[in-house]
């Protein structure tokens, strides 16, 4: 590989990173336009790796391509939601039960202690933490299951409903329940029981999903004419 192949390998990455934070903060809009030459003029680059960046994340489901217009941030529908939450229940069920076997202390260590850094969280009311803590627990049990293949699924599927999920964690009541069912699959995990941390952790989601689903249809889509 040349020296200007890396750099442009580069700078591609950085408009990937650049593009993809805005969206998943909700920086840019769902249904907004997005010209690569805007973000090339925003970055400096030319537009060649800022399109590159742009493709990939068409690829990924973070935009749609209009042909010769630029892009489009996608918008998440109710269907995206269920298509999401029905691989995360499977696929997450089956880490859960893999993540009992596991037997490594420092990890064993490191998720009951992110566990109790949610459960503080909770009493101090302090969403940041508890929201810091509930991602870092997931990233300890994806370790602990030992399937790298698994792992990026689950980290692409979360990225794409990562928008909707910053504003979940302010819901009324929806941190203790979280810890509540938080405790009952890392509780399992740490006993070994694989089939009880399984059902458990398809029991969390399934809860997680209704809620989506309740807040979105209520709340949200009726004012979002653009999606979510």
């Amino acid at each position: 590989m040349t020296l200007s192949s890396k750099r442009g390998d580069s700078l591609e990455l950085k408009a990937y990173e650049y593009v993809k934070k805005r969206i998943m903060r909700r920086i840019y809009a769902p249904g907004q336009k997005i010209l690569d030459s805007k973000i090339a003029g925003e970055l400096n680059f030319s537009r060649t790796p800022v399109r590159d960046a742009l493709r990939r994340l068409e690829h990924e489901g973070f935009l749609v391509g209009q042909a010769g217009k630029g892009w489009n941030v996608y918008a998440l529908s109710l269907e995206d939601i269920h298509e999401i939450f029905d691989v995360k229940v499977e696929l997450e069920g089956m880490l859960a039960r893999k993540a009992a076997a596991c037997t490594d202390k420092r990890l064993r260590a490191a998720v009951k202690k992110a566990l109790d850094g949610m459960k503080a969280a909770e009493k101090e009311k302090d969403n940041e933490t508890w929201r810091k803590n509930d991602m870092e627990l997931h990233r300890i049990m994806l370790s602990m299951a030992d399937n790298k293949r698994a792992a990026r699924v689950i980290n692409d599927l979360n990225d794409q409903w990562y928008r909707v999920r910053i504003g979940l964690v302010a819901m009324e009541g929806r941190v203790h329940r979280s810890n509540i069912e938080h405790t009952a699959f890392v509780e399992s995990i740490l006993a070994g029981n694989g089939d009880d941390a399984a059902q458990q952790m398809r029991s969390h989601l399934n809860n997680l999903r209704q809620e989506i689903v309740n807040v979105l249809v209520n709340l949200v889509l009726p004012f979002a004419q653009n999606g979510i």
